[in-house]
């Protein structure tokens, strides 16, 4: 028995080896383990690139968000409130715990784009936005295993500028009075031509077309595909008979300059001021538009046009305008020309053609002296129409002068013209003297309050002080106070040229011109000092931010 007890347990023994039974068990538990794998890496993992995605594009718009903030000293805040941190304008629910890496968001100088001309202007000094963010993102699956969270980061860095631009209405206006004359030290031609260079390199910095347009399809100024349309205007206002005379190339060019900083006007010979009756017996320069007096658009307009005031010959009228060129976008042929288009009236006007002189002070103006602002809702309402007509554009005012406004209410000398009826001839017609608009009175105010008009109807207000005195805009005495605050009485152009501005960041002088007296008289924020600069700064300005490589120094 003891024999075949052993051989049983022995048969069980290996019949137990043999047995296949319920070995799935086993295979199931490692199968199921492996599902488990898998779905911690579908289920947590593509949890995670998911919201690494969604941090990635909160961090991209915080960096566009404070770099189209430069360069105002809200850089930071704005990057911080399109973030994706909780409480911010990208916060997702499902992107949880999300908070900002120390040190973050930053503004930076970066050295690659001070040499793309981009600067580091004040207040905010800086050209970029640096922002990095993380994120601590819960396992569930992946727990099982150990692995609780998991942190992501995104980083993202923005330039304020080169970013695609939007479409502009843009109207200058400049300065033509007889102050415009004198010769600017620093550029080594006078005030007014200039002027004009500045125009010419902001033309060639903006986009007359689309881009895949090339060149522009161009009828009567105007590309069929229009990007940027810049219209040009300026003070005294002219008679309209005459305006076309800036836009017909045949303004003389200057000539050599004389003891007193005036140039001569070739060929007339040794002109030093633009024709005055009380200065000259001779009649009016021919070639050169005709001064009048002032008129007064209404504060608020949907459009443009001429209007009539009373004549320097008794008992008559003229039809006088501020603008010289409606809009236009010829003044190049594609939007990769390298130089301007000769054919364009705006490009006369400026004097970008290599035989025209450009606009120059009127005749008459030394008698009517400066008020402008006229010119400005002149300028506000023709943006108006623009836009009307061009939905989804933008409208931008750029107004170049030394911001003394002083024109008297009537002009005795003015008796003196040949033809005249020896009366005193009315500068502004239908002034009142309450210092409310139109007015002779605080007529630097007015500026002011025009500029802040075009700025609430969403105009973008640049202004540059240009060889501006120390004192001036004597007509300034009545005073009061706009609802922004700002005071009525302004006896510094400067400051009136500071107030015209939409935005600190928007104001510009010429701080290396030492005509007038203003040597370094008026300082803007920003470190740009020459016209050419200035201008340049401008169209660098006129784009959006953009996305540049994370590292870039």
């Amino acid at each position: 028995m003891r024999d075949g007890h052993g051989k049983g347990g022995r048969d069980f023994a290996f019949r137990l080896l043999r047995e296949e039974h319920g070995q799935i068990l086993v295979l199931s538990a490692v199968f199921l383990t492996a599902c488990l794998g898998m779905t911690a890496l579908v289920f947590d993992f593509g949890r995670v690139l998911y919201a690494q995605r969604e941090l990635q594009a909160a961090t991209d718009a915080a960096a566009m968000a404070g770099a189209q903030a430069l360069p105002t000293t809200g850089a930071v805040a704005a990057a911080t409130r399109y973030s994706g941190v909780p409480g911010s304008l990208n916060a997702k629910g499902d992107v949880p715990n999300v908070s900002m890496v120390s040190g973050y968001p930053a503004t930076r100088c970066l050295n690659a784009l001070l040499t793309l001309g981009q600067a580091c202007l004040q207040p905010g000094n800086a050209n970029a936005v640096d922002v990095e963010e993380q994120a601590v993102i819960p396992m569930y699956f992946a727990g099982l295993f150990g692995y609780k969270t998991m942190t992501i980061q995104a980083h993202s860095m923005a330039s304020a500028q080169g970013g695609a631009p939007t479409p502009f209405n843009i109207a200058i206006i400049v300065d033509s009075t007889a102050s415009m004359n004198i010769m600017d030290t620093d550029c080594k031609v006078t005030q007014i031509t200039c002027a004009l260079n500045g125009i010419q390199v902001l033309l060639q910095s903006l986009s007359p077309c689309t881009a895949s347009e090339n060149p522009c399809t161009l009828y009567q100024g105007a590309a069929r595909n229009p990007v940027d349309q810049i219209a040009l205007f300026t003070f005294p206002n002219l008679s309209v008979s005459t305006v076309a005379v800036d836009t017909a190339c045949t303004t003389p060019i200057p000539g050599p300059y004389n003891n007193y900083g005036f140039y001569t006007l070739s060929p007339y010979g040794n002109v030093t001021t633009p024709y005055s009756p009380a200065s000259s017996s001779t009649s009016p320069w021919s070639g050169v538009p005709t001064a009048t007096a002032y008129s007064f658009p209404p504060a608020v307009a949907s459009g443009y046009s001429p209007m009539p005031v009373p004549s320097i010959v008794q008992n008559q009228s003229v039809q006088t305008t501020y603008q010289v060129t409606g809009f236009v976008s010829d003044y190049r042929t594609s939007d990769f020309a390298k130089s301007l288009n000769p054919n364009s009236a705006l490009v006369k006007a400026a004097g970008g053609n290599p035989g025209c002189g450009g606009i120059l002070p009127p005749n008459f103006e030394v008698d009517y002296e400066t008020y402008y602002a006229g010119a400005i809702y002149a300028a506000q309402a023709a943006l108006v129409a623009q836009q009307s007509a061009n939905p989804g554009t933008q409208n931008v005012l750029i107004f170049l002068s030394d911001g003394d406004s002083n024109a008297q209410a009537s002009c005795s000398q003015c008796s003196q013209v040949p033809g005249g009826s020896g009366f005193n001839y009315t500068v502004l017609p239908g002034a009142n003297t309450s210092g409310t608009y139109p007015s002779s009175v605080d007529e630097c105010g007015q500026a002011v309050k025009a500029a802040q008009d075009a700025a609430s109807a969403g105009t973008r207000v640049y202004s540059i002080a240009y060889g501006s005195e120390p004192s001036g805009c004597a007509t300034d005495t009545v005073g009061g106070t706009y609802s922004s605050g700002l005071s009525y009485q302004s006896t510094e152009p400067c400051l009136t040229m500071a107030n015209i501005a939409s935005a600190p960041q928007y104001f510009y002088s010429d701080g290396n011109n030492t005509a007038n007296g203003s040597t370094n008289n008026c300082v803007a924020s920003q470190a740009v000092t020459s016209l050419n600069g200035i201008f340049t700064a401008i169209a660098a300005s006129l784009s959006t931010a953009r996305l540049i490589p994370v590292g870039t120094s």
